[in-house]
């Protein structure tokens, strides 16, 4: 069979014919935009529906012409929004088709529904502001204390603008000295969620004491950029507590439920900050007050004091000192008296000690004396018997040994043993030797002259004894000045008991 080919142009052609009748109509389409771009004033993008999934079910490019994206921000300006198309965003546009044989088919966009934007936009603020309900992050931030004079702040807004004008205007006026970190960033547009990051994590690194951040009025739109969640987690999480002040009066944004105050107004923040000051100024010009009252009053009654202390002082020694004098006067009689009644008792005493002392230490070396009498005597009855003890025993080895010969029997395990008259005279010579060194050393020991040096060592021991007891004597302390105290008949022993 013959193949029939035909040209591309043809076929465009003939699609062109079909799409004629519905290119001049004019439909409503509720879709997302993905792959959203803007290049030379124009404003490219895909089309997409999507299931409960999140899965694209269909999908067509979109395109919207600079003269129709200029008439569409104006209709969003005139209902104080903003037109900002990004990809995510559900939008309601009115659409035509449109074919070229180039580019294809596609939508082209001739106008868009706010209501649709803005009620999507609404819809997402809600869920994020739901989900952080649920995680507990509104109260993170607000559990950070705010120091009481907080004078190292940072700004988080854009520089130049009528809310940054505001805010540091009213610090000015209000005459007490703040020190202001400004993090400049955008407060709207696609960049304005990494640009308040940036701004907070720099202001992290200096170490400020609280963090604003502000925005002037605006649409609804603008004031939206700020409703960012991960924004949102980032201020609920932060080291230092955060203030916000975003839009006017009846705004709210995310940012206010997860911060630790938030504010109507830039200007409401900034006065917040000086009300602080001015409160404690206050404050402390009542104590000051208050203190100076209270000190006066105390001054007053201290002068008084003093003048009464300064009379009592005056008239009072006079009469302490007559009063003291007299009382001295009858205790120093008194004392004399009872010093002079001791000291005649403690004489007698001593008298009486002495006396005691002389006669028993007389008893005491006649004791002696007659003690060393008896060992005398008992001595000399011990030697004059050992004496004779060893004369009888030399006598008795002399008759025992004048035999020619005997037998000297010795158990030696149970053996008899019969010694030669030799052997038994160098035995009995031995003997004697021994007994006489034994004598010896004996008659030596009881030697006159070293008895009599024993006699001598024991009376200079009595002598010494004596010269102690001589020492103790309490009359001999008293000639050499001492004194004998009493008080009310208790004898006076230390200075603290005078």
């Amino acid at each position: 069979m013959d193949k029939r080919f035909f040209a591309v142009s043809n076929i465009t052609g003939r699609i062109s014919e079909l799409l004629a009748p519905a290119i001049s109509r004019q439909f409503w389409v509720r879709a997302e935009i993905a792959n959203g771009c803007e290049r030379s004033g124009t404003f490219f993008c895909d089309l997409v529906e999507t299931d409960g999934q999140a899965k694209v079910v269909a999908k067509i490019s979109g395109i919207i012409w600079p003269k129709d994206l200029a008439a569409i921000r104006k209709e969003f300006k005139a209902k104080e929004m903003d037109f900002v198309p990004v990809s995510g965003m559900v939008v309601g546009f009115m659409c035509c088709v449109q074919y070229s044989p180039q580019y294809g088919l596609c939508l082209r966009v001739l106008s868009a529904d706010p209501a649709v934007a803005l009620g999507e936009l609404e819809f997402r603020k809600r869920e994020i502001i739901e989900r952080l309900r649920r995680e507990g992050l509104f109260e993170a931030n607000k559990e950070r204390t705010v120091p009481l004079l907080p004078a190292r702040i940072g700004l988080v807004t854009s520089g130049g603008s009528a809310a940054y004008q505001d805010f540091i205007q009213t610090l000015k006026t209000s005459g007490y000295g703040f020190t202001i970190y400004l993090a400049d960033s955008a407060m709207q547009g696609e960049r304005t969620e990494s640009s308040v990051l940036r701004a907070l994590d720099a202001l992290d690194r200096l170490g400020v004491e609280l963090v604003c951040i502000i925005r002037g009025g605006g649409s609804k739109s603008d004031l939206y950029s700020l409703d960012s969640e991960v924004l949102a987690r980032h201020v609920a999480g932060y080291s230092v507590p955060v203030w916000t002040g975003v839009g006017h009066e009846s705004d709210t944004s995310i940012l206010d439920y997860v911060a630790n105050r938030s504010f109507k107004t830039p200007t409401a923040v900034a006065g917040e900050l000086v009300a602080r000051f001015t409160q404690l100024s206050r404050r402390v010009g009542e104590a000051t007050a208050t203190l100076s009252t209270v000190w006066h009053y105390r001054l007053k009654l201290a002068v008084e004091e003093v003048a009464r202390a300064k009379h009592r002082i005056r008239q009072g020694p006079c009469r302490l000192l007559a009063e003291s004098a007299g009382c001295l006067r009858e205790r120093g009689q008194v004392l004399r008296l009872r010093v002079q009644s001791r000291i005649y008792a403690r004489e007698y005493e001593v008298l009486s000690y002495r006396q005691q002392l002389r006669l028993q230490a007389s008893s005491l070396l006649q004791a002696l004396v007659a003690k060393l009498a008896g060992s005398r005597q008992q001595l000399r009855v011990v030697v004059t018997h050992r004496l004779s003890g060893c004369l009888d025993t030399q006598a008795t080895f002399r008759q025992r040994f004048t035999r020619e010969r005997f037998l000297l029997v010795v158990n030696h395990g149970r053996k008899v043993v019969t010694k030669s008259r030799d052997s038994l005279r160098r035995c009995y010579a031995g003997v004697v030797t021994v007994e006489k060194f034994r004598l010896g050393s004996r008659r030596e020991r009881f030697r006159r002259e070293r008895v009599l040096s024993r006699v001598v060592v024991a009376r200079n021991s009595l002598s010494e004894k004596m010269a102690t007891l001589k020492a103790c004597d309490p009359q001999t302390a008293l000639q050499r000045g001492f004194a004998l105290v009493y008080r009310d008949d208790i004898l006076v022993k230390s200075i603290g008991a005078v």
